[in-house]
Order: structure tokens, then sequence, then C-alpha cells
């Protein structure tokens, strides 16, 4: 009997052993290619790190690849059972994400040269680990995307009708609320102010980061796809009408209680203030979905 019991448990550890040998083997292998990376994006990844330092639209850039390494440790169990099976398809995949490296070097398009080690990273995991773990991956990888700055023409073909649209927006307000107001262009004259709608007051600071936030908390509380995009595409609004209170209360503060009440510090803090106001639209955004949600569940049941 302990003989029979000596070698289930040899047995077991064998079974262990061999289970286990593909992730060492995977690891030494990325290991390697990490050396690599690090020599190839030492440069590119430093000249990230110092935009997400000196553009405010992008300052979340630190907490993303934060969240997407929580979001694998998380995933460590589903992970530690499956068994690697790499797949040549990563191949096209790697030679794919080095050629976009390559262009975005010659061509000096940051975009480009940022995103490669993304899909470098996808290759490198489908040609090792298989599909199955590249599924259980995907979303901390795609979330990832959210780290690197938009291509600057993507960016003003953004911000540039924000402004328009919070200058409008703004200037309804203020009618609504019976101040005389003028509108010229994206410039909004009251009495003793003028308000010049520039490209940081076109909300879409506020758009990246409040959608980089409505992603991972859908992705984190919500079950469905459609209940995960309802809360995702409520950003659009939410941020749109909030930026334009934000020119509102600076405009009204300006007006009732000098310039400088309406610039500097007092202007970031409104800044704040309007985004944690947008963050409690997209609380009521996501208590609704779940509150809707919950009732169709009664009723089926």
């Amino acid at each position: 009997m302990v003989e029979g019991k000596i070698e289930v448990v040899i047995l077991k550890e064998d079974v262990l052993i061999k289970s286990r040998f593909p992730w060492l083997q995977a690891g030494v292998c990325f290991t390697i290619y990490l050396g690599i990376l690090g020599a190839l994006y030492s440069a590119i990844l430093w000249d990230l790190i110092l935009q997400w330092w000196d553009d405010p639209n992008y300052s979340h850039g630190f907490l993303v690849p934060l969240f997407s390494g929580l979001l694998v440790w998380q995933h460590r169990g589903v992970l530690g059972k499956l068994v690697p099976q790499g797949s040549w398809l990563g191949l096209a995949v790697l030679l794919g994400g080095l050629s976009e490296l390559v262009v975005g070097d010659l061509g000096a398009e940051l975009f480009l040269t940022r995103s490669s080690l993304l899909i470098i990273i996808v290759g490198l995991i489908l040609l090792h680990l298989g599909i199955e773990v590249l599924r259980v991956l995907a979303f901390p990888l795609v979330f990832l995307f959210f780290m690197v700055p938009l291509p600057t023409i993507l960016f003003n073909a953004v911000a540039f009708p924000l402004q328009g649209l919070a200058a409008q927006n703004a200037t309804w307000m203020l009618d609504l609320l019976g101040v005389p107001v003028l509108r010229d262009g994206n410039v909004i004259h009251l009495s003793h102010i003028s308000l010049g709608v520039a490209e940081a007051c076109s909300g879409i600071r506020s758009l990246i980061s409040l959608l980089a936030l409505a992603v991972a908390w859908a992705y984190l509380t919500l079950p469905g796809p459609w209940s995960m995009l309802v809360l995702v595409t409520s950003t659009v609004p939410i941020t749109i009408v909030a930026n334009a209170g934000r020119i509102v209360l600076t405009g009204l503060i300006g007006q009732w209680l000098g310039l400088e009440y309406a610039q500097g510090f007092f202007h970031t803090f409104y800044g704040w203030v309007i985004f944690l106001v947008a963050f409690l639209c997209l609380l009521g955004v996501h208590g609704i979905i779940r509150l809707v949600g919950s009732v169709h569940d009664r009723r089926i049941t």
C-alpha cells in the first residue's frame, strides 16, 4: 500500500512538472525577448513616459500598465491551468509589429513606433503560448493602447470639433441662465470678460481619461457586452455637457468675482470639480444599467 501511494505521488509530481515545463520554457524565452525589446524600445518608452509627465492629456498613462498588470495577476489561476500551445500565426503578427516599428521609425510617426511594441507582445504570446492564453490576456493587452497618445492628426480631428461644440453649448447655457452673451467662433464675450475656448478647454482631456475609466469599470463590474457598450458610450455626452458646464462656471465666476478667479489655480480647480461631477454622472449611468439588468433578470426568473 505504501509503495502504491509513493508511486501515485511520484506520478502526480511528474505530471505537474510536465505541465509546468512549457511555462518555464516560455518564461526563459520571454526573458530573452525582454532584453531584446529593452534594447529596441528604451528610447521610445522613455520618450513616452516623458509625454505622460508633461502632457496633461495623457497623465493617466502611468496607471494603464498597472491596471493591465493587475488584471493579468487576477487571471493567474486560469492561466496556470492552461497548457501553452504556440501557434505559427504569432510569427505573422510578430513580423507585422516589427514592420510597423520600422515604418514608424522611418516616418518619424510616434504612434506607430509606440503601438508596435504591443503588436510584438501579442505576436510573442501567440507564437509561444497559443490562442487560448492570448484569449485570456486579450483585454489587458487591448487596454494598454490607452497609454499610447493618439496620432496628432486624429487628436486634432477630435479636439477641434469639441472646441466649437463646447463654445456653442456654453453660450446656449449662459443664454438660458439669462446672462448676456455673444459668441464669436470659439470666443465667448460677456459684459465684463471674454473667454477663449482653447484646445485645453475642448474637453478631450476629460474624454480620454473618462473613456479609459469607463472601459476598465465596465469590464470589472458589468456582465454583458451591451451593458458595457452603454456605459462606455455614455462618456461622450457626459463629457460634452460637463465641459460646457465648466466653461459656464468659469465665465460666471469671472463675471461676478473678477478675472483673477477664472485663471490659474482656480481654473484648474474648476476642471477637477467638473471631472468629479462627470464621474458621478458615470456612476449614475452605471447604477441605472445595474438596476435595469436586475429587473430584467427578475422578470426572466
